[in-house]
């Protein structure tokens, strides 16, 4: 499938209305109230042997004055029918991604999300810049539910949602110390055999320096069988009120 965006518009504005965010249909995207601009793109699609359908799309962001060069992410899902599937990626787009990116930016419909600030010199005379990182809901799943005592030990504090990215941020010091506005992506996991695994996308790019990072982390753990932890950070100049 490489479905062009005017197949896909109608589908994710379905899922927008069907959560009350406004848009406004242009000629190769939908407009928010925000200011961010969302066109979607896709990438395959695939009628599984044993029913249902698996789907891959895109959906480029922009926002004409924090990011207007834009950003991507992909969204895989499955459904029973290829219609299903397109909707159940683009909603859990707009529950993550797009929640936190209208936190970040700042709009008047934004879910209250956990937020984190950052304050780095600029030049030479000491002036400083501050950065807002804003923290996505985290995807936790375990397999096994800890004891107690277990739990307790942990010293990341269970399904604390800033560790993902404390525990990995000096692999983005030289980025976060710029004043590019940033989306990261950041995955961990843990198998019953104790294999770690990671993922790193920034701006929809694969990013590798946070990906040592990430596996030692997720090392850590208490055993709890098979573990992912997964999360969508922004972070941009200033105050989300500045935009």
């Amino acid at each position: 499938m490489s479905a062009a965006p005017s197949a896909l518009l109608p589908l994710l504005q379905q899922v927008l209305l069907g959560r009350d965010i406004a848009c406004t249909v242009e000629d190769d995207g939908l407009l928010l109230d925000s200011g961010l601009h969302l066109t979607p793109h896709g990438v395959a699609s695939n009628e599984r042997d044993n029913g249902g359908w698996q789907t891959s799309t895109v959906i480029e962001t922009r926002h004409a004055g924090l990011f207007a060069d834009g950003l991507f992410e992909y969204q895989h899902a499955n459904g029973a029918t290829e219609q299903e599937s397109l909707l159940s990626g683009f909603e859990t787009w707009v529950r993550v991604d797009l929640a936190t990116l209208q936190a970040a930016i700042g709009a008047e419909d934004a879910p209250d999300l956990p937020m984190m600030g950052l304050t780095y010199p600029t030049n030479e005379d000491g002036r400083e810049h501050e950065r807002t990182v804003v923290l996505g809901p985290l995807a936790h799943y375990r397999a096994r539910e800890l004891d107690d005592a277990a739990a307790c030990s942990e010293d990341d504090h269970g399904s604390c949602p800033c560790c993902l990215f404390t525990r990995s941020i000096d692999a983005f010091d030289d980025l976060l110390k710029a004043h590019h506005f940033l989306a990261i992506r950041l995955f961990a996991s843990r198998d019953e055999q104790g294999q770690c695994e990671a993922d790193c996308r920034v701006n929809g790019h694969d990013f590798a320096p946070a990906l040592p990072l990430l596996r030692a982390y997720a090392a850590r753990w208490p055993q709890a069988g098979l573990e992912f932890r997964k999360q969508y950070v922004v972070i941009r100049t200033g105050s989300p009120s500045a935009a």
